[in-house]
């Protein structure tokens, strides 16, 4: 059988099913005995002016665009980009539309791709991205209508990322928290509380204002309300993200940031609009004037595809650029460590470079890294810590965000790695160089534990133990002013 690519014209499909079926056609040296056979049984399946000639060229734009957004995901996107431009996306687009709409309701958790997808889909062809929108602010009304409130959670999830990618402007959120506060059950408290889950941040960023309002209903709400024990929990939750500022919960991660501020095409529809969808077309038309317009796609695909390889390539350049910088930054940082001085004159010296704030936070990171990697633990790298905290207080916040990223990879380090990284932040927890607070991110269940983050937990809290004594431990784990 003929290989199969992402897009095969309809002719060649045709004629690949023919040699499946037909066992003296299997040999590919045969193929044009197989295209002569093809074109002798039904010449119309070569004029692309025939009926026929089109449906098998639409069944086929519709296999390659469901299969393509089948297989995107964060590592391939790019790529999957590429791929549907190649094929006739103004043709297709009712296709697209459908397909990318039903894989987000299919699998919610790929919600940040389909929405980076449509953001860059959104920027060469921007009638794409409106009728996306329009349809995503009917369907949310129409099953809120209907109570169906699993599809109803899938839909503010897609919302809410392009709100996020910027394909919808935020009012279109404020909005819709607005309208489900209005009558706050449980059900509608929810789906306030999913919706500012993934798209809190961005709307801290673009309009804190209306935030404020938003949380100030939800304090009164758990004050005052009669809402279920389950419901309110959530809330409380939500106010620790909030306090957090929704930094567990990135609107955006940094490899589905695909596009330039400057590139980005907003579409400003509100609650309020008639948002009837438009008639999308995902059903075979004829078309009369079918070459022409094969032609001119031709030549739009050519300019975007040309503009795609010009951002690679320039993407590529700059990624080169910042992993040469970050190297020679570590290896400066490495040698000033190395150096046989004091905790407060390499301070100093490292506090001479003028670092901006990523290089601060990636200071820090190498500092934790480099104790880590010590034959044994040195207690020179938590002292070295102890005094940026005190120094200022980002360097507090850069060091407990740390503390929790490092326990959701704890699992990757080895046992004797895993030993001194639990003695570096005990130290800083013991002298209070970090709040306590950082413990929330641990949960004690068999569920949420490997046995990697079981060994770290003992090994930190025996750190603790020798460090504070058992009773001074027990008293600051108890201390009310530690409880949320």
């Amino acid at each position: 059988m003929l290989p199969v690519g992402p897009y095969i014209p309809p002719t060649k499909r045709l004629l690949s099913e023919i040699i499946l079926y037909n066992p003296r056609l299997h040999d590919l040296r045969l193929y044009e005995l197989g295209l002569h056979e093809l074109r002798c049984r039904d010449p119309r399946l070569f004029d692309p002016t025939t009926l026929e000639y089109q449906q098998l060229s639409w069944e086929n734009l519709k296999r390659t665009i469901n299969s393509l957004i089948n297989k995107v995901n964060t590592s391939n996107l790019p790529l999957i980009i590429r791929e549907l431009f190649k094929i006739n996306m103004t043709r297709g687009y009712g296709l697209f539309i459908r397909n990318i709409i039903q894989a987000q309701i299919a699998s919610p958790f790929y919600t940040p791709v389909y929405a980076a997808l449509v953001s860059i889909i959104n920027v060469r062809l921007p009638i794409i991205g409106e009728f996306i929108a329009k349809h995503l602010i009917s369907s949310f009304r129409q099953r809120y209508q209907q109570n169906d409130k699993i599809n109803c959670l899938a839909t503010i999830k897609f919302i809410a990322h392009f709100v996020n990618q910027n394909i919808l402007h935020d009012i279109v959120a404020l909005e819709m928290l607005v309208f489900l506060l209005e009558n706050p059950t449980d059900d509608n408290v929810e789906l306030v509380i999913e919706f500012l889950k993934e798209c809190g941040q961005k709307l801290l960023q673009v309009s804190p204002r209306g935030l404020d309002c938003v949380f100030s209903t939800l304090n009164n709400l758990l004050h005052q309300s009669s809402l279920d024990k389950h419901t309110q929990y959530m809330i409380e939750v939500l106010f620790d993200l909030r306090k957090g500022q929704f930094k567990s919960n990135s609107a955006i991660q940094p490899c589905l940031n695909l596009v330039d501020e400057n590139d980005e095409y907003t579409h400003m529809i509100t609650l309020d609009d008639s948002c009837q969808p438009e008639p999308i077309l995902d059903v075979f038309l004829y078309d009369d004037h079918y070459e022409e317009n094969e032609t001119e796609y031709e030549e739009i695909q050519k300019i975007i595809l040309d503009i795609l390889d010009k951002k690679k390539k320039q993407q590529q350049t700059i990624i080169d650029q910042i992993e040469t910088n970050v190297e020679t930054f570590r290896c400066t940082i490495y040698s000033t460590i190395r150096s046989n001085i004091g905790v407060e004159e390499c301070a100093h010296k490292l506090l001479n470079m003028n670092l901006d704030p990523e290089q601060e936070k990636e200071l820090c990171q190498i500092i934790l890294d480099k104790c880590a990697k010590e034959r044994r633990y040195k207690q020179f790298f938590s002292l070295l810590g102890q005094h940026f905290c005190s120094l200022k207080k980002e360097y507090v916040e850069y060091f407990e965000e740390i503390f929790q990223d490092q326990y959701k990879i704890i699992h990757r380090l080895e046992y004797i790695d895993l030993r001194k990284v639990a003695k570096f932040f005990a130290h800083l927890l013991a002298t209070d160089a970090i709040s306590w607070s950082v413990l929330r991110c641990i949960r004690l269940t068999k569920e949420d534990t490997t046995s990697s983050s079981r060994i770290y937990i003992i090994n930190l809290f025996l750190e603790l133990t020798e460090l504070l004594g058992l009773n001074k431990l027990n008293n600051r784990l108890t201390d009310p002013t530690l409880t949320d």
